[in-house]
């Protein structure tokens, strides 16, 4: 295509004679088009604009790879040859390499953003899109769109009058001042990839457990929030020390304060975790709040009971306060006189710290122990399946920890998680619907049983001192020897039995934690729909609270010198 010159239009303005002194005779192999001197600044400015923040980057990248310096600093020559050449001597030639070249440049950060250069440092690695590479490819994609245009119309940007030339300077204006933004601007010295060092902050020791571990999936979603709201320790002592680097110091307290049987490490003094949230109740409280909090730690039964009930009627910012306090306040937690939990349901009112499993196999050999559980408890649909199964109620129901059945005659020391001692129903009556199981052991002595569940999770309590009529406990553990025989009853001190809870049963999943000393979902309202809601605590009036779905695990594959903590789904054992 043969570009003749061109005059300008009338009242378009007069010819710069600027223009004039510029442009060169066509020549039969490489005809030059006659541009206005405003296109040729335009050109001028955009090419210029891209090829010097190649050119600043070229040594950043250097730091990365000498092949990626090498490439930065050919793409900024380039374009301030094509600059250069556009201001000099504007030939087609050159309006078109401008054309291609900006067009394979283009082309190739957006594979680097997409999938990967496959050369340099960080071959096959897709990169993060930042403020300068965007700014620089806005340069270039203007810089093709107008060399384009010039190619096909040479004419196509006039010369303009003086007044529009004023008006239309800002446009290089602009291109001049976001360069030398671009340029100044601190970030672009610590400019990187997403894998470069220089960007990556070193991951802390409970990054690195969280990086590893592969337990997540086995409390439900809810657990997981409000461990954080609280301020719960799910990490672990042991683990949280495994990953600290040498000679670096870090706690090897459990945040409830606890020496727990089951973790290697011992514990002595304990520091309440944390917690950079707000006060949602911003330090104002509330009346209901403080009904609940009065019964929080004590030793009774029923004031544990009491607590879960109370709760269900907080609102979600009395709630988180309420989550706030009794994590705050885990590590103040005392224990009897014996060293193990006999308070309220277990001596945890609220979510259980946990203990990270960062090993596959672990994991796998707890979620299977856990299917087992679960297949037990529903092969006892009902209170009365367990009642022919040879299961006596020992207790009505309690909200937390639910109505008890015992099988007296499986009892002994040994722990069989197929063989429960004890099943959880909804209410009192035989079509009560299974909720979850309790292990019950015989061990003489004041240390916690070893014996449990795979893993460092599940804790042992015992309930010493209850008023027992028959085989029902019509007492709890601060009734008094005359308050227990005025109810027909006697004070049963066997201080060999310890218990831990599963909750196992689908749709009954404890948001404190599947093997948590008490259960929010069962709450006063579930037992008023026991027999008629269908089981899967859809009874309850507070399930709707909680998202009991399991947790998303994060798997042990993730590179955890990164940091990551990409989170992928994983079977829930259900």
């Amino acid at each position: 295509m043969t570009i003749a010159s061109s005059a300008p239009a009338p009242g378009s303005g007069s010819a710069d004679p600027a223009d004039a002194d510029h442009s060169t005779a066509p020549s039969s192999a490489d005809p030059a088009p006659t541009l206005s001197l405003d296109a040729r600044v335009i050109l001028v400015a955009l090419s210029a604009g891209a090829g010097v923040i190649h050119l600043v980057m070229a040594p950043i990248h250097a730091t990365d790879s000498t092949l990626d310096a090498v490439l930065f600093a050919a793409v900024g020559w380039f374009q301030l040859a094509c600059a250069l050449a556009f201001a000099l001597r504007p030939r087609r030639a050159w309006l078109a390499a401008a054309v291609v070249g900006n067009l394979v440049f283009i082309g190739a950060w957006a594979y680097s953003r997409t999938l990967g250069l496959p050369f340099g440092a960080h071959a096959g690695t897709a990169e993060a899109v930042g403020q300068i590479d965007t700014l620089t490819v806005v340069l270039q994609g203007l810089l093709v769109i107008t060399a384009a245009v010039l190619l096909a119309r040479p004419a196509a940007i006039p010369s303009l009058s003086p007044a529009a030339r004023v008006c239309a300077s800002i446009v290089p204006a602009a291109m001049l001042v976001l360069t030398t933004l671009a340029i100044v601007n601190p970030t672009t010295a610590q400019h990187s990839h997403t894998t470069s060092t220089v960007a990556a902050p070193a991951p802390t020791p409970a990054q690195l457990v969280d990086a590893k571990r592969c337990d997540k999936s086995i409390n439900p979603v809810s657990y997981w929030n409000e461990t954080q709201v609280a301020g719960i320790d799910t990490i672990g002592p042991a683990a949280l020390a495994a990953a600290t680097p040498a000679g670096s110091t870090t706690p090897t307290t459990a945040a409830d304060g606890h020496d727990h049987a089951h973790d290697g490490a011992a514990t002595t003094a304990a520091t309440p975790p944390t917690t950079a949230r707000p006060d949602p109740l911003q330090g104002r409280g509330s009346e209901k709040l403080d009904r609940v909090l009065t019964k929080v730690g004590s030793d009774s039964e029923v004031d544990a009971a009491v607590v879960v009930t109370q709760i269900a009627d907080l609102s979600p910012a009395e709630y988180e306060a309420f989550l706030m306090y009794v994590g705050k306040n885990a590590a103040n937690h005392t224990h009897a006189a014996s060293g193990d939990d006999t308070a309220g349901h277990g001596g945890h009112i609220g979510p259980n710290p946990w203990v990270a499993m960062t090993d596959p196999a672990q994991c796998q050999a707890l979620n299977d122990e856990i299917g087992k559980a679960r297949a037990t408890a529903l092969k006892y649909p009902t209170a009365a399946d367990a009642q022919a199964a040879g299961y006596t109620r020992v207790t009505t129901y309690v909200p937390g920890i639910a109505a008890h059945w015992m099988k007296f005659s499986i009892v002994d020391d040994t722990f069989d998680v197929e063989q429960p001692e004890m099943l959880l129903y909804d209410g009192n009556g035989l079509d009560a619907s299974i909720v979850g199981l309790s292990y019950y052991l015989i061990h003489p002595g004041d240390n916690e049983p070893t014996q449990g569940f795979v893993g460092d999770e599940d804790h042992s309590h015992r309930h010493i001192g209850l008023c027992v009529k028959g085989a029902l406990v019509v007492g709890d553990s601060t009734t008094t020897p005359e308050q227990c025989a005025a109810l027909g009853g006697k004070k049963n001190d066997n201080q060999a039995g310890w218990m831990s809870h599963a909750w196992v049963v689908p749709g009954c999943e404890s948001p404190w934690g599947i093997f948590s000393g008490a259960n929010p979902v069962l709450d006063g309202t579930l037992p008023t729909h026991s027999g008629t809601d269908g089981g899967g605590c859809k009874g309850s009036g507070v399930r709707a609270r909680y998202d009991l779905n399991p947790g998303q695990p994060t798997p042990a594959t993730q590179a955890a010198a990164a940091g990551q903590n990409t989170q992928t789904a994983s079977a829930s054992g259900r």
